[in-house]
């Protein structure tokens, strides 16, 4: 199959989309990884049928209202419940349980898209009896991604992809259990959100929220530079209590990032990893 050919972007425009983000909303995308971005707008000009980006970034400063409706464009990321069902396992087994004993658990998910990836954490807290201690705040920089996730319904049509993974995670638990079809929907039980609070959050220029047992930021540094990468890890880290866990993507590194020296690994190869007491 031929690969999808998209409008270019030329650095010049870049820079212009650069600045208007940063004056006009507060918006500072100058150290995400510049190929992957530019591919990005590029899909959403061929989605408008845009052949030149400066008619995409004379859009966005002459019709403030297109604005939410092409962050949601272009900081959609590919999600889905019980991702990489592997990680979610290791979780359940190898850091779940050093939670038992604590009076609260308290949770931040950064970069949680339309949801699933609350609902997938949702679902196993549940599973594993710790859900009515734990308090989740679930972040993204996209508002109108915020709203869906909220909604607890999705395309039918992710059923089957949805079931494999989730008998991957929790065999022999029944998927009907927490989701049912609905007018032509997936809908999930609006009672695993009862202890989850969505907020939107800028993961580069806005503060952390507290201090957490578990942190969990996964397929977003995979977007940003390496020194955007290494500030975004530092401030997941300064989040964490002690002994608390991170876990980010697995085709992410931490490689490059100096707060990785307060961290130990717990299960490297699903990026796993406890701060140092």
């Amino acid at each position: 199959m031929l690969a999808e050919i998209l409008p270019e972007v030329s650095d010049a425009q870049l820079e212009r989309f650069f600045q208007v983000m940063l004056t006009q909303y507060g918006m500072d995308f100058r150290e995400y990884a510049p190929a992957s971005l530019k591919r990005r707008i590029g899909s959403v000009m061929r989605r408008y049928g845009l052949t030149d980006a400066d008619t995409l970034i004379q859009r966005l400063v002459t019709q403030p209202e297109y604005f939410e409706r092409f962050l949601n464009e272009i900081t959609v990321s590919t999600t889905e419940l019980f991702r990489d069902p592997s990680m979610w396992v290791a979780l359940r087994v190898q850091v779940l349980p050093q939670f038992v004993s604590l009076p609260q658990l308290r949770i931040w998910q950064a970069g949680v898209s339309t949801g699933e990836e609350a609902l997938s954490l949702a679902i196993l807290l549940s599973e594993t009896g710790l859900y009515e201690k734990a308090q989740i705040i679930a972040t993204d920089i996209d508002k109108r991604s915020l709203e869906q996730a909220a909604k607890v319904s999705y395309p039918l049509r992710q059923r089957a992809l949805y079931e494999q993974n989730f008998y991957a995670v929790l065999p022999g638990v029944p998927f009907s259990r927490y989701a049912e079809e609905k007018e032509g929907q997936l809908v999930f039980d609006p009672q695993l959100l009862r202890n989850v609070q969505f907020l939107p959050h800028n993961l580069v220029m806005d503060s952390p929220f507290g201090q957490f047992e578990l942190v969990m930021c996964r397929n977003v540094l995979i977007y940003f530079t390496p020194s955007l990468q290494d500030r975004v890890v530092t401030k997941l880290v300064d989040s964490l209590v002690p002994g608390g866990v991170l876990v980010i993507g697995t085709k992410e590194s931490l490689f490059w990032c100096q707060a990785a020296k307060r961290l130990t690994g717990v299960n490297e190869a699903e990026r796993i990893y406890r701060k140092r007491a």
